[in-house]
């Protein structure tokens, strides 16, 4: 009998303790500059959040705060997680140009696979050898997945040579493909997401570089009209943890967050984006949208033209007591590993 009560008093002592952790589990907020139907959010963070509280059994949440609702700017996301406002961010580099300059590599221009499955583990390899212990210290790497391929859309008219890009004002997500379309003819102008839309729509802009799959979430088919298939660069989208949130979580806790993190879950959700792109372009299509490429020969200078823009990243990082050169080539190893041809 005694150790019957003794097994009805353990049971009871676990299910009222389960219940206080269900009642209380650690919150840990997530803030992100894009939108709750952005891919970002649909095939990673909101699976995640379910997937992190099942395996926790409720005792770890994840609060989600798509398109800036916690306040501030998209330029301010870094700042809140480094100051503990938020334990999650979910962000590009270009966001904060002067937080990650040398992850912006990743964004150079004709540096990259063409596809998210190819290019984010060549991403994610490059950035565990060369940053982790500078851009990245204090802050975990959640996940990183890169866009499919970005390319330039335009509102008024097909951009088939350098000469047509003369003067018009472009949409750019950070410094280095800024200056990669200066050096082609165009006028670099930082906009924010959720801003672009009507700045096509005004006529502020005459044209972005973004990727496919991310223009039908925010309807942008609806306000260009010409979309170059010939790809030009992949931004990598980043979710990042406060590695003191990170600390502060009891050991099984984390395990539950390392299980469900790494290159193969990465990969995973970059294979998800990739499927993203045929729908996309139909859609495009379907909106009236002319699709088109550069011919081989006007390809072949443009590759050429952005040349000084490798140099300037360069330039950069030796400046930084980094090897650079080394950098570079190391990131050319890489995604050609992967299918850069």
């Amino acid at each position: 009998m005694k150790a019957n009560k003794f097994l009805i008093a353990l049971a009871t002592t676990f299910v009222v303790s389960c219940g206080a952790h269900a009642q209380n589990p650690i919150i840990l907020k997530v803030h992100s500059f894009s939108s709750p139907q952005a891919p970002e959010a649909v095939h990673h963070m909101l699976p995640l959040i379910e997937k992190i509280a099942k395996d926790s059994n409720g005792r770890l949440k994840l609060e989600f705060y798509p398109s800036m609702q916690l306040g501030g700017k998209v330029t301010d996301l870094i700042q809140q997680l480094e100051d503990g406002v938020v334990d999650i961010v979910i962000t590009i580099p270009g966001a904060t140009p002067n937080r990650f300059p040398m992850l912006q590599a990743t964004d150079l221009p004709f540096t990259n696979v063409g596809t998210s499955a190819g290019q984010t583990p060549a991403v994610l390899e490059w950035v565990q050898k060369w940053l982790l212990g500078n851009e990245f210290k204090g802050i975990k790497i959640v996940h990183l997945h890169t866009t499919d391929a970005a390319v330039l859309h335009t509102t008024k008219k097909p951009v088939k040579t350098m000469a047509d890009l003369s003067g018009m004002k472009i949409r750019v997500p950070g410094r280095f493909v800024g200056e990669a379309v200066k050096t082609l003819g165009g006028t670099p102008v930082g906009v924010a997401l959720p801003e672009i839309y009507e700045n096509l729509q005004r006529g502020q802009l005459d044209g972005m570089t973004i990727n496919w799959a991310i223009m039908t979430p925010y309807k942008f088919q609806e306000v260009t009209k010409f979309h170059m298939e010939s790809p030009l660069y992949q931004n990598p989208i980043m979710t990042l943890m406060r590695q003191a949130s990170y600390d502060k979580l009891p050991n099984d806790l984390k395990k539950v967050i390392d299980d469900n993190i790494g290159v193969a879950y990465s990969t995973g959700i970059a294979r998800k984006i990739d499927e993203l792109t045929v729908p996309a372009k139909k859609a495009i299509r379907d909106a009236g949208g002319t699709l088109y490429s550069l011919s081989p020969e006007e390809f072949a200078k443009w590759r050429t033209a952005v040349a000084p823009v490798y140099k300037l990243w360069i330039a950069e990082a030796d400046k930084r007591g980094l090897p650079g050169q080394q950098m570079f080539d190391d990131l050319l190893e890489r995604t050609a590993k992967y299918g850069r041809k």
